[in-house]
C-alpha cells in the first residue's frame, strides 16, 4: 500500500489567529458555533448575515469591527487553501468554525528562542501552555497605556522551532475530535460517521500527501477506506488520523537558518524561506525573482530585509527596529509582536497584531486589520521603486490599481480598548496624536523607497511601475521633485570654481552625517560586500 501523510497548514494558525476582546476557549467556541447554527437556515452565510448574527445572536457576541476582521481573514485563508480567488460573498460556517477553533491556540511564538533566552518576558508567559489563549498577555487585559513598555518582540511563550511545531501538533491532536465535529456540523456531540466531503473540509487546516513533495488534491485521498465507501465511523477515522498526522519539516522548517538561508526544497514542494535571528545586517533575496509559498521573518533586530520576489504568505514576528521591503504577497501579510519596524508591502490582505511604534506603507485590496494591543502605528501608501516590481506583482496576480488607491487609509481597527478607532474614523488625521492606535504619515514626510540594483535600474523611468498614490501624496512628491530640480539648476549656475567646491563639500558633509545618523552607511557597506561576492 502507498504511504500516506497528513500535516498541519501552519499558515492557518500563523495568519488566522489574532487578539480580540474575546478570550477564546474550546467551550466558548462550541457555544458560539451552536448559537450560530441555530440562527441560520443553511450551511452558507453571507457577509452581511455573519456580521448581524455574530454581533446579536451568537454567544459570546463579537463587536461589528471584530466580525468584519474575522470575515476578511477567513475568506483569504479559505481561498488560499482551496487555490481559488473566489467570491467573498459567502462562507461555509464549518470553515468559520474551524478557524474560530484555531483562535484557542496561543499565537505568541517566534521561530527561535533568542528572546526567550534573554529573560525579557511577560510574567506568566513562561508558564503558558500550548492551549492557552492569546489573550493571556497582560497587554490583553491591562488598561491601555498602563502595561510596561517591554519590547513586544520579547513576548513569546512558545518559540517557533521544535517547541512550537510540537505544541501545534499536540494542540491539533488533543482537539481533533472537536475539529472533526465542526467539519460534520455537529459541535455539540460526536456524530456516528463522517463523510469524505466532511473530512475534506478539514483541508483548511490540514494537508495530505503520499510524501511531503507529492500533495494530494483532497484530504480524503489519504484515507484508504474512503476509496471504497463514502462514510466512515467517527472513531475509526480519528484513529487513522492520529497515526498519519506529522509535522512537515520540509515546508515549515523547525531547524532555523539564522542567516536566512531558505529551507531545502525537493521538487514539487512549495518554497519556504525563513529569515530568522539576524542582527545589524542587510539581507537580500537570492535569486531576486524567486517564487515563495511561505515567507517567515522572525526575531530580527536592527536589519534591512529586501524580499524582491512574490510570496503567497508573509509572516513577520518578534522583530525590532527593522526595515522590511516585500514586493508582492498574493494572500496574507501578517505583522505580529513587533516594535519599531517599517514594512513596505503590496499585499492582497494586510494585518498588524500587537505591534508598537511601527509604520506600514501598504497597497492592499481589502482594508488592513489592526488588532491586539497595537498602538503608535503610522500608515501610508505603498512607495517601493524597483525595476522588476511589475513582474513580481504579475506573478502574485496583482497590479497597482487606482481602484484601491486609498484602501490602506481605512483600517478595520479592533485593537483592545479602542472600539471607536476604525474605518478611517478619527485616525484620518495626518501625524496627529489624537488616535493612540494609528495615524497617517504626513505627505511632506512621504518619499519613495528604492530597492538597490546594479547599474541603478530602479531609477530609470522606463522600468518603474508608477506608484498609485492619493492626490495629496502625489502632489507632495511632485513638489519635492520640483524643489530638487530647482536646486540642481541653481547649482549648475555656479560658475565660480571655489564656491562650487565649497558647496559640494558642504553637501557631502551633510550626506555623510545623514548616512551615519540613519544607519544607512552600514547598509551601504553590506550591499557593497554582497555586490562584490555576486558573479557578474
Amino acid at each position: 500500500a502507498m504511504s500516506r501523510l497528513l500535516w498541519i497548514r501552519s499558515e492557518s494558525f500563523d495568519h488566522g489567529v489574532f487578539n480580540t476582546s474575546v478570550r477564546w476557549t474550546v467551550p466558548k467556541v462550541q457555544e458560539f458555533l451552536e448559537s450560530l447554527q441555530a440562527a441560520l437556515p443553511s450551511t452558507f452565510i453571507s457577509r452581511e448575515t455573519w456580521v448581524e448574527v455574530a454581533t446579536q445572536s451568537c454567544k459570546p457576541t463579537l463587536t461589528e469591527i471584530e466580525a468584519v476582521a474575522y470575515w476578511q481573514i477567513f475568506v483569504v485563508l479559505q481561498n488560499a487553501a482551496s487555490g481559488q480567488k473566489g467570491s467573498a460573498d459567502r462562507l461555509d460556517i464549518r470553515v468559520i468554525g474551524l478557524l474560530m477553533m484555531c483562535q484557542v491556540f496561543c499565537p505568541h511564538r517566534v521561530r527561535t528562542d533568542q528572546y526567550a533566552m534573554s529573560g525579557e518576558m511577560w510574567p506568566g508567559l513562561e508558564r503558558a501552555s500550548a492551549v492557552s489563549s492569546p489573550r493571556a498577555s497582560p497587554r490583553g487585559t491591562s488598561p491601555r497605556g498602563t502595561s510596561p513598555r517591554v519590547g513586544v518582540s520579547a513576548q513569546s511563550s512558545i518559540q517557533r522551532g521544535r517547541d512550537a511545531s510540537t505544541a501545534m501538533l499536540a494542540f491539533v491532536r488533543q482537539h481533533f475530535s472537536f475539529f472533526l465535529q465542526v467539519a460534520c456540523s455537529s459541535p455539540a456531540s460526536e456524530p456516528a460517521s463522517v463523510s469524505s466531503e466532511e473530512f475534506d473540509v478539514l483541508g483548511l487546516i490540514l494537508c495530505a500527501g503520499t510524501s511531503f513533495s507529492q500533495v494530494l488534491p483532497r484530504l480524503s485521498e489519504s484515507v484508504p477506506d474512503f476509496a471504497s465507501r463514502t462514510t466512515m465511523p467517527f472513531k475509526d477515522l480519528k484513529r487513522v488520523v492520529d497515526k498519519l498526522l506529522v509535522w512537515n519539516d520540509d515546508m515549515y522548517t523547525s531547524v532555523e537558518h539564522t542567516l536566512g538561508v531558505q529551507a531545502t526544497v525537493e521538487p514539487g514542494i512549495p518554497k519556504a524561506i525563513n529569515v530568522s535571528g539576524m542582527s545589524k545586517t542587510t539581507w537580500f533575496q537570492r535569486p531576486a525573482n524567486g517564487d515563495i509559498d511561505v515567507l517567515n521573518i522572525t526575531c530580527c533586530s536592527d536589519c534591512t530585509i529586501y524580499v524582491t520576489g512574490q510570496a503567497r504568505f508573509c509572516f513577520i514576528s518578534g522583530c525590532h527596529d527593522c526595515t522590511i521591503i516585500v514586493s508582492a504577497v498574493s494572500g496574507l501579510c501578517t505583522i505580529q509582536n513587533c516594535e519599531k519596524v517599517i514594512v513596505h508591502v503590496a499585499a492582497h490582505c494586510f494585518k498588524m497584531d500587537t505591534c508598537i511604534d511601527s509604520s506600514a506603507y501598504v497597497f492592499c485590496h481589502v482594508a488592513p486589520i489592526l488588532s491586539g494591543d497595537s498602538r503608535g502605528i503610522k500608515l501610508a501608501p505603498f512607495n517601493v521603486v524597483y525595476s522588476l516590481l511589475e513582474n513580481a506583482l504579475k506573478n502574485a496576480g496583482m497590479q497597482l490599481e487606482t481602484e484601491f488607491v486609498d484602501v490602506w487609509a481605512h483600517p478595520v481597527c479592533c485593537t483592545l480598548g479602542a472600539p471607536d478607532e476604525t474605518l478611517g474614523g478619527s485616525g484620518g488625521c495626518l501625524d496627529s496624536s489624537q488616535n493612540s492606535t494609528y495615524h497617517f504619515v504626513h505627505p511632506d514626510n512621504f518619499q519613495p523607497v528604492v530597492v538597490p540594483e546594479h547599474d541603478g535600474q530602479a531609477l530609470r523611468r522606463e522600468t518603474q511601475v508608477p506608484l498609485v498614490l492619493p492626490q495629496v501624496y502625489d502632489d507632495a512628491l511632485k513638489t519635492r521633485e520640483e524643489e530638487i530640480q530647482a536646486f540642481q539648476r541653481l547649482f549648475a549656475e555656479l560658475t565660480d570654481e571655489s564656491k562650487r567646491k565649497k558647496a559640494q563639500q558642504a553637501i557631502q558633509g551633510h550626506f555623510r552625517e545623514w548616512l551615519q545618523a540613519t544607519g544607512k552607511s552600514r547598509q551601504l557597506g553590506d550591499l557593497a560586500r554582497q555586490a562584490q561576492q555576486e558573479p557578474r
